[in-house]
């Protein structure tokens, strides 16, 4: 830990807002792990470009109303997104 310290090495921070625990809905890890990659693929950090994207591929009005069964399918879209980009 010294070492990144040394080498003026950040650890990595969350940015999204936590809506607690909910559930049946995602999780914050799932949402913040969403949102990086959405930042990833599209190179803006805005969650508006997500939510239309969310409203448009899963009939979600917005980032928030995820649920932990529609996490896992944002993902993997999301993920596959940024293969085909590469």
């Amino acid at each position: 830990m010294g070492y990144f310290e040394y080498i003026d090495v950040a650890p990595l921070v969350a940015t999204g807002r936590d809506y607690g625990k909910r559930p049946g809905m995602a999780t914050f890890a799932q949402l913040e792990f969403i949102r990086t990659i959405w930042v990833e693929w599209s190179a803006a950090s805005a969650d508006d470009g997500l939510n239309t994207w969310l409203k448009k591929t899963f009939k979600v009005d917005s980032f928030r109303f995820v649920t932990a069964k529609d996490a896992s399918r944002v993902i993997t879209a999301l993920k596959s997104m940024k293969a085909r980009a590469a």
